[in-house]
């Protein structure tokens, strides 16, 4: 998280997120949001809500991640030294950990983060609902018939959108940038927790403050550059931690 920080206080950190095409990417489509607002009168809802389902993009990719990751003989040898030092029952389990790292513990990992991320979502779906949509999620339920109504075309031509930059940073730096080589399905696991929560406090916080103006357009449109600026410190701090240096 540290690195996120950095990034936020520092010319230099928003010099090296934008000398990345896939950060520009990411740029331009989270702004094309803003047409979204003016043409189509999005809500606060509307908005939320299709970061919630951008949520859901973030976890299907992560899993083509945790299929493709083959961590090099060099990132195995290096955690191997690191935990050799632990002499804990936690540093041996670890150790073991490691040796499965490039073959079956995916076959356990990626079942085990889909039914855990998709209750995460499920939930945080619920509070979307219940803080900023007319639909009743007050019984703890996620009508699964109402999402799909909210999918209008609009929405879905958003979501694609969402998706191809997501995807263009997959292709380009997670497999043409080698960062593939440079982790492991353990620790991409847990990779898209602290992105989605620092992403939604933001956009929490935001939604509620548009809320508390009438949904202004001003507002919503800060809402929108402030998300696209959180989701900038994220993806330099992505790529920061799958560096060769790192």
């Amino acid at each position: 998280m540290k690195d996120v920080f950095k990034i936020f206080l520092t010319r230099a950190g928003y010099r090296d997120a934008l000398s990345r095409p896939s950060a520009w990417a990411l740029i331009v489509v989270n702004l094309g949001l803003v047409a979204g607002v003016l043409a189509w009168n999005w809500s606060v809802f509307d908005i939320v809500f299709l970061y919630w389902v951008e949520n859901l993009v973030i976890g299907a990719i992560n899993v083509l991640k945790m299929l493709i990751s083959h961590p090099s003989a060099d990132l195995i040898s290096s955690l191997e030294s690191r935990l050799s030092a632990l002499e804990s029952m936690d540093g041996k389990k670890q150790m073991r950990m490691v040796h499965l790292m490039s073959g079956g513990l995916k076959l356990s990992l990626i079942p085990f983060f889909i039914l855990h991320y998709g209750v995460f979502c499920y939930a945080h779906g619920v509070l979307v609902f219940s803080m900023f949509s007319v639909h009743d999620a007050g019984d703890g339920l996620l009508d699964l018939t109402t999402v799909v109504q909210l999918l209008t075309g609009p929405m879905i031509l958003t979501i694609g959108l969402l998706s191809a930059s997501h995807l263009f940073s997959f292709f380009r730096n997670f497999i043409g940038g080698g960062e593939y080589r440079r982790t492991h399905a353990a620790l991409l696991m847990r990779r898209p927790y602290g992105r989605i929560v620092a992403l939604h406090i933001t956009i929490i916080f935001g939604g509620i403050l548009a809320m508390a103006f009438g949904s202004q357009l001003g507002v919503l449109i800060v809402l929108v550059v402030l998300k696209t600026v959180v989701d900038l410190a994220m993806h330099e701090a992505e790529r920061i931690k799958f560096s060769p240096s790192s």
